[in-house]
């Protein structure tokens, strides 16, 4: 199978940052990890790609600053689109994150993090590297999460017929 072949086929990353922009949506940005008493806010942070791997191009949409709305993000995943890349913003206690994500490769990019100023440049790097960790460990288990919710039964009993409740849904 050539690259262009898998790349179009393996959807898990586009269907994950679509999962995640439709929770956060969904639940006012909380997002809660049941079993491992994880809750962070979610929201996408100004500039999200849709892009549609059935069509030939262009396929893509892009949207960007303060005009975008849930209802842009619903049309375009109506009409066959998912999340290539976007760009996040995690809060959990006195964290903060904000990055882009591509879907492919589940890249992080552009990563800010907010901490505490200090004048110990040790401190600072350590902090930086501990953040880093904590958020590295909030995408796995975002991920594992995912994983379970969509690729068990109960997303094709109860699961899917909430998304596309929410798909539809007017506002």
């Amino acid at each position: 199978m050539d690259k262009e072949v898998l790349r179009k086929e393996c959807s898990f990353g586009k269907d994950f940052l679509t999962y995640i922009c439709y929770m956060s949506d969904k639940n006012a940005g909380v997002i809660k990890i049941p079993g491992r008493d994880v809750q962070f806010t979610l929201w996408l942070d100004g500039r999200i790609v849709l892009e549609d791997d059935r069509e030939p191009p262009p396929n893509t949409v892009s949207y960007s600053g303060d005009d975008f709305t849930v209802e842009d993000l619903r049309q375009a995943i109506r009409s066959g689109k998912k999340v290539r890349e976007a760009r996040l913003r995690i809060e959990q206690g006195a964290n903060v994150w904000s990055f882009n994500i591509k879907a492919e490769r589940f890249e992080v990019s552009s990563l800010k993090v907010d901490l505490p100023q200090t004048n110990d440049m040790d401190e600072r790097f350590f902090d930086r590297i501990l953040c880093i960790e904590a958020l590295n460990s909030l995408l796995d288990q975002l991920y594992e999460y995912f994983i379970g919710e969509v690729y068990e039964k109960k997303w094709q009993v109860a699961g899917y017929t909430e998304f596309q409740i929410w798909l539809n849904k007017k506002i």
